[in-house]
């Protein structure tokens, strides 16, 4: 690591793939959050109480991470995911297949 910035090859696909099911106040969100920040590569996966993310401001400083929302979670939370994030009714097979992917960095929360 380089000046506490995850790794970050820009001639590599590999990505940080985050998943968080933590609401906005644990601590683990906001450690999750701070991390996929730091990371110029970052995808976040929203799932369970993590839907509740999309409420605060916080999602909207990570500056260029990709984010999907758990359409049902959101669904049954009655959260809206506006434009910030993408929502897929095949959601975790799209997780599976991103964790999966040779190279990529796991980090769930």
């Amino acid at each position: 690591m380089n000046g506490g910035e995850l790794l970050d090859d820009s001639e590599n696909t590999t990505r940080d793939v985050f998943l968080l099911t933590k609401p906005p106040k644990s601590d683990r969100a906001k450690i999750c959050l701070r991390l996929a920040a730091l990371s110029k590569n970052a995808i976040l996966y929203l799932a369970g109480d993590g839907v509740y993310n999309l409420l605060g401001d916080a999602i909207e400083a990570l500056p260029s991470a990709r984010i999907f929302a758990c359409k049902e979670d959101l669904e049954a939370r009655g959260v809206q995911p506006g434009r910030i994030a993408e929502t897929h009714c095949d959601f975790y097979d799209i997780l599976v297949e991103e964790m999966m992917l040779d190279g990529n960095r796991i980090y769930t929360f």
